[in-house]
């Protein structure tokens, strides 16, 4: 800026002197004379140097512009880089994650005569894969009059043989389900001390766990814990769904012993007529 200002001075004295040796001078033999060519070249010149100025002021001012453009770079890469450092070395702004954490509920079962024998245990983790065991124990049975009775029904056409079938799908999806609850609890209590560390490194305002990259790990490690329980509650609705099945069956048997026993009087009473002497057919179509 300074060299410009010089440039712009200099140009206007040259001009000046340029225009003094321009100026009437004494003739030879007397009187005033003016030299045109000098005359016409100092104007020249001087109009060269006001042109000059008006470019330098204009280059002058473009630098200026430049200047504080260049400056106000400079202040927001320094806000920007004063942001990251202080989020590197502390980030312990923590309290808004805080969430309560919900509580395990154990199961308990009354057990007077042995009648729930294993099921507390299998319910709650402390003895995995012991459902279906627990389950037949806890349940009515059939005895060897039972098995020689469907061991002679027809498939597809016996109602025993149907609520034989919706006790087998009880029994195998309630066994399950017993296992995958046993096995969640289990989970459960296992992830206690892990979860519990966790909560208190993510709300720790220590120097060690307040990096950004440190509260980024902890993240990853929450997120973790998190698809675990997430596929947990899958195995547990699984079971739902599948018991929702089982109860469909009672309903789909009931629907059609419905038909059967509609279709069964109608057959009966069109065989053999329970309707008075010489009165309307109405009775082979009235159903009680």
């Amino acid at each position: 800026m300074k060299l410009l200002l010089n440039k712009y001075r200099n140009g206007a004295l040259a001009a000046f002197f340029f225009l003094l040796t321009a100026l009437p001078g004494h003739a030879q033999f007397g009187g005033v004379f003016v030299d045109p060519v000098q005359s016409g070249h100092a104007l020249q010149q001087l109009a060269q140097n006001v042109q000059n100025s008006a470019t330098w002021q204009q280059q002058l001012a473009n630098t200026i512009k430049l200047l504080a453009t260049a400056d106000k770079d400079y202040q927001q890469a320094m806000t920007t880089y004063n942001t990251i450092s202080g989020n590197l070395k502390n980030f312990s702004s923590k309290s808004i994650w805080r969430t309560i954490q919900s509580q395990l509920t154990m199961a308990s079962f009354a057990n007077q005569y042995g009648e729930t024998t294993g099921l507390q245990s299998a319910m709650n983790g402390q003895a995995p894969g012991t459902g279906s065991l627990v389950w037949k124990l806890m349940n009515l049975g059939l005895n060897s009059t039972s098995s020689s009775f469907l061991s002679g029904q027809i498939l597809g056409s016996s109602h025993a043989l149907a609520t034989l079938t919706r006790m087998e799908a009880m029994d195998g999806v309630s066994s399950q389900c017993l296992n995958s609850v046993g096995a969640y609890n289990g989970m459960r209590t296992a992830n206690t001390q892990p979860q519990t560390s966790l909560t208190q490194s993510q709300f720790d305002t220590s120097s060690f766990t307040s990096t950004e990259l440190e509260q980024l790990n902890l993240v990853n490690m929450g997120n973790a814990h998190h698809l675990n329980e997430t596929q947990a509650q899958g195995a547990l609705h699984a079971c739902q769904a599948a018991q929702a099945a089982v109860q469909n069956m009672a309903q789909r048997t009931a629907a059609a012993d419905e038909i059967n026993n509609a279709a069964f009087v109608q057959q009966q009473r069109a065989a053999y007529s329970s309707a008075p002497a010489n009165s309307s057919h109405t009775w082979e179509t009235y159903l009680p």
